[in-house]
């Protein structure tokens, strides 16, 4: 179970803070370690020098790393800023060495490997693994001058730097696509949500109100006050339905007997004077879906045809409505309910068809794969 919104929001915050914080002070103490090291030396015009030469460089450093947490993997190597850093850093290699008592001499690899860290973590590969073998060969071309294999420690650092960098800027850059992902997908079950709104209510409120205007059109042209008196009851009942079921579609619980629905659809076919039969055994699934292909189907069949019978058939998984008095230009089925009934049978793994047959009738067939009960 997915942990509440609230908290996994604040997970990502830290996960963000951390990330920030660790790969910026990472690279800062790499890039000011030399400084450390000149301070203890003892003072001078020459020490303040390189000092600053060393702050500015940290300066340079630092921005280079907070571009590869909004730019990881996008920075050419042509940027000015990445070749600045880069250069920075081996001036103050070059500097430091002779500077340097031969105990502290490996201290000057860290400004190298401050510098390869920070733009490995904006360059793309392979380019940042390029510029990482370069700058280590550059940095132990300038330990070679000192004992002691100080060159295979400057390799050794420039590249695990450049390595622990990438990994947190990557992290960084992971956590936010799972972020923009998960907005996205929140984003996506709104709009699915309302669509399947918009569809419910389409599906109750036009065949509901199909049905009231054909039985107090009914009404009207009957002789018999008792006979209209009675049809505008149903009407009055039929409206009160559809509003519960308007309720129910708001609640998200609405659900379709399909026998309920056969006993209506056959009433109102019939009092307007079109035959219905019914053949074939009900699905024990799907049913809501099944509702919905029924009534878009007749409520297609009392505002499109002068149809005289309709035929309702279920064969296993499969619900074909056939009627007749198809008159005019023929329909295509492209019509809106019959276009959006269609998506939401395709959803569901299932086949529609609609259309005009020779002869002048129309068929609306779909086919629902069974839900699976487990």
């Amino acid at each position: 179970m997915p942990p509440p919104q609230p908290l996994l929001e604040k997970r990502i915050r830290a996960v963000h803070a951390y990330t920030k914080w660790s790969l910026l002070g990472s690279v800062l103490v790499f890039a000011l370690v030399p400084l450390l090291v000149l301070l203890f030396k003892g003072s001078g015009l020459w020490t303040l020098a390189l000092a600053a030469l060393q702050i500015v460089f940290a300066v340079f450093a630092g921005r280079l790393t907070l571009r590869g947490l909004s730019e990881y993997g996008t920075v050419r190597w042509t940027d000015r800023e990445l070749l600045i850093t880069l250069a920075l850093s081996l001036i103050s290699a070059l500097v430091l060495v002779p500077t340097a008592q031969p105990t502290y001499s490996a201290w000057a690899a860290f400004s190298p490997a401050a510098a390869a860290g920070a733009a490995a973590a904006v360059l793309p590969s392979p380019a940042r693994w390029v510029q990482t073998a370069v700058m280590a060969g550059l940095t132990a071309l300038i330990g070679l001058a000192q004992p002691h294999l100080y060159w295979v420690v400057c390799i050794v650092i420039v590249v695990l730097v450049a390595v622990i960098t990438v990994s947190q800027a990557w992290l960084w850059d992971v956590t936010e696509q799972i972020n923009a992902a998960r907005s996205t997908e929140s984003e996506l079950a709104v709009a699915n949500e309302r669509l399947r709104f918009a569809a419910d209510l389409h599906d109750v409120l036009g065949h509901s109100l199909e049905v009231i205007a054909m039985k107090a059109e009914l009404a009207v042209r009957l002789p018999d006050d008792e006979r209209a008196r009675a049809t505008m009851a149903e009407v009055r009942q039929t409206a009160h339905d559809a509003l519960s079921e308007v309720r129910d579609v708001v609640r998200g619980y609405r659900r379709v007997d399909l026998a309920t629905e056969l006993g209506g659809i056959r009433s109102l076919l019939e009092a307007a004077g079109i035959a219905c039969r019914i053949t074939g055994s009900l699905p024990s699934s799907q049913q809501p879906l099944f509702g919905a292909v029924l009534r878009e189907a007749i409520t297609n069949v009392l505002r499109h045809a002068a149809a005289t019978r309709c035929e309702i058939t279920f064969d296993g998984s499969g619900v074909t409505v056939l009627n007749d008095g198809v008159v005019g230009a023929p329909q295509d089925g492209t019509g809106t309910g019959l276009t959006g009934l269609a998506a939401r049978v395709h959803a569901v793994g299932g086949r529609f068809t609609a259309g005009a047959e020779p002869g002048g009738t129309f068929r609306v067939s779909a086919e629902i794969p069974e839900e699976d009960a487990s």
